[in-house]
């Protein structure tokens, strides 16, 4: 896989973990107005990740760090605004070296902790083959 930015972190999430958390918050009362900050359960860079599906896959897969410019004009050609690619590339670029925050909202309003990404990469193993 190629990107920008292989030493960005954060804390991916599950898209089921947001769909129960959605569900209790809108299925329970007393929740009403707050705010959640919701993480998966562990910090990883973008070359973490891309290993981890690799490992679902059981082949190597490496992150190819590319240069930013290479990325947007990519990101670009793909059908991305290039405002979308911007804003993007400077998020990514604020990852860089600043530790991710883990949130424990998802195990305390389902009462279970949030998928992992290995979870997540081997649930779509076949995506990726």
């Amino acid at each position: 896989m190629r990107g920008p930015y292989a030493r960005a972190e954060m804390a991916p999430i599950h898209e089921r973990d947001i769909a129960d958390v959605a569900t209790r918050v809108l299925l329970t009362d007393g929740d009403a107005g707050a705010d959640y900050v919701l993480t998966g359960p562990e910090p990883l860079t973008q070359a973490e990740r891309v290993r981890r599906i690799g490992s679902a896959v059981v082949r190597p897969v490496r992150y190819e760090e590319v240069p930013p410019d290479v990325a947007r004009e990519q990101t670009i050609r793909d059908g991305a605004p290039a405002g979308l690619a911007d804003t993007t590339l400077r998020f990514q670029a604020g990852l860089i070296g600043v530790p991710t925050e883990i949130s424990p909202a998802v195990e305390e309003i389902t009462g279970r902790p949030a998928r992992t990404s290995d979870q997540w990469a081997a649930e779509r193993a076949a995506d990726f083959r």
